[in-house]
């Protein structure tokens, strides 16, 4: 810090005498100190001061009115506790109470009477000094400030960006996923869609297939299966490794006609498909006395199509895949060995995550991890065996089939009496379906399209059980519930619902929730639970279609 920047600071004189107020402005002025102010009355000390703006103050302490003092008192009353001002005090006396009372008041210095220049150049010199070092210090400090609001503006901007960034990559991501998933959906649905379309324009083409009775069975139930492994595509989304719950349909599955019905519903795939792309594949089954297992069918087969289908792309040289079924203690082991490329260590540790596929864009990556998400909630497990060159074999274990659960054949047992149900539905084919499976079971059936027209039936005919839709125009299904509760609130009431319908928001109106599309096992079990058990038949011994199981 230079002279000329101390000479530069405001020194305000305060003192009751002309005489001593000239004196020290004639002393400082020689001095070269350029920024001089006098107050005679010290009373009118805040009002100079706030015109003034002093980096200084010198004071007489001795003053009729407000002494030295009192003045430094009001003075540091005044300011901030933290502004460093200084004052110096001038004072004839040399008693230590008057120094004391004068520092405790807050005066910087003290300054005895009488003093020389030299003394009161080096006083004042040092007081401006610390008083423009605490300015300077605030004015960095205020551009330290300014620095730091500026770049916390600058990297809350950053930090926006980043979210909006990160925000577009998850929406990207989940969009990716999302068309993966729809990916798999439709690859899904295109194969059961595939044996729909195909066996249904045979039999539209040549009118004659439909006249044999074996083929025109097989077709239909072909079909049939197709059709029902359809209807389980879009809740499997949901299925990757959720647990089993109370609300999944198992029953006795027979392994070995699974695996027999696998043959003409992947056939497109592994041979038409190959033979296009000039492949050769064969499918070979290898199938042994093995007892019923406990699941669900549709699931099972989804996955087993899914293992074969992951074995023909495997083979872009064609080969040949086998399907092995054999007992073990508890349970059955199934085998889908293929004779491609294999896999390195790294793939088959990663093949069953979601996602993770060595097929490119043409792979959706979802085959496998599904397929383990749906053996896990079996209560079975899967094993990969593969070795680059020599091929793959996957090993799926599944526990047996319960004495205690119900089998197909029990599945189908009807209620021991007919019960008059309220069909209500806005779409006709849907009407047609559900009236024809309880009509089937002989049960008496009356209809309606919408809530209004069933609450005329409510009140003109005599039901027992109400089958409602979900979605419908106007009164919706759970509308019509709470109106039906309402009218009886003894009579059951059945949702049934494309949407996905989380059990645990079941309203009280609502006794049980049944998804599209229907099937008339599932039907069956439900009214048995609803409305009544059939007379308990002895136990009999499951059969599988190869042997006794």
């Amino acid at each position: 810090m230079t002279e000329e920047t101390l000479r530069q600071g405001r020194i305000l004189l305060v003192d009751d005498e002309v005489f001593s107020l000239c004196l020290l402005e004639s002393v400082l002025g020689r001095l070269r100190f350029k920024h001089l102010r006098k107050l005679l009355d010290p009373t009118r000390i805040l009002e100079e001061f706030e015109a003034f703006q002093p980096d200084l103050i010198i004071t007489d302490i001795e003053m009729p009115e407000m002494d030295g003092i009192q003045l430094v008192e009001q003075i540091r009353n005044y300011l901030p506790r933290d502004a460093c001002l200084p004052i110096l005090v001038l004072t004839a006396g040399s008693g230590p109470q008057i120094k004391r009372r004068a520092l405790l008041a807050g005066a910087s210095d003290i300054l005895f009477k009488p003093f020389d220049s030299s003394e009161l150049q080096m006083r004042v010199r040092n007081l401006l000094q610390t008083r423009m070092q605490y300015l300077e210090i605030q004015n960095q400090n205020r551009a330290l400030e300014n620095k730091v609001a500026q770049r916390t503006v600058e990297l809350e901007r950053a930090l926006e960006d980043l979210q909006t960034s990160q925000r577009q990559i998850v929406q990207q991501e989940r969009f990716r996923a999302f068309a993966e998933m729809a990916g798999g959906v439709c690859h899904d649905f295109n194969n059961a869609l595939m044996a729909i379309i195909g066996f249904s324009e045979l039999l539209l083409q040549d009118s004659r297939l439909a006249e044999d009775r074996k083929t025109l069975t097989h077709y239909l139930k072909t079909m049939n299966t197709a059709g029902r492994d359809a209807s389980q595509v879009v809740s499997r989304l949901r299925d990757f490794y959720r647990p089993r719950q109370e609300s999944d349909v198992f029953s006795a599955v027979s392994i070995n006609e699974l695996l027999e019905q696998l043959v003409p519903l992947t056939k497109p795939k592994w041979h038409d498909h190959a033979l296009q792309t000039g492949r050769s594949i064969r499918l070979e089954l290898d199938l042994r006395k093995v007892p019923l297992v406990h699941g669900n069918g549709a699931e099972l087969r989804e996955t087993l199509m899914n293992l074969i289908f992951n074995a023909v792309d495997a083979m872009p040289e064609g080969g040949t895949i086998t399907l092995r079924s054999m007992p073990l203690l508890e349970g059955v082991q199934i085998e889908v060995a293929d004779t491609g490329m294999g896999m390195s260590e790294e793939v088959r540790q990663r093949c069953l995550e979601p996602f993770f596929s060595t097929k490119g864009e043409h792979g959706t990556g979802l085959g496998l991890a599904m397929a383990f998400g749906i053996i896990r909630r079996h209560e079975g497990t899967l094993e990969i065996d593969t070795e680059p060159g020599l091929g793959t074999m996957i090993r799926v274990s599944l526990p047996c089939h319960r004495a205690s659960t119900e089998d197909p054949e029990e599945v189908r047992l009807t209620l021991d009496r007919s019960l008059r149900v309220l069909v209500v539905d806005d779409e006709a084919n849907t009407r047609e379906v559900v009236s024809g499976y309880l009509r089937g079971d002989g049960h008496r059936v009356t209809t309606a399209s919408d809530g209004e027209e069933a609450m005329q039936r409510l009140m003109t005919d005599e039901i027992d059980l109400v089958i409602t839709d979900h979605g419908m125009p106007g009164m919706d299904g759970l509308q019509l519930a709470g109106a039906v509760r309402r009218v009886d609130p003894a009579k059951s009431v059945i949702l049934l619902t494309g949407f996905a319908f989380d059990p645990e928001d079941r309203p009280s109106s609502i006794d049980t929730v049944l998804k599209k599309p229907l099937v008339p096992e599932e039907l069956r079990a439900t009214l048995r639970n609803l409305v009544g058990r059939p007379p308990v038949k002895p136990p009999a011994l499951a059969v599988a279609r190869d042997g006794v199981a």
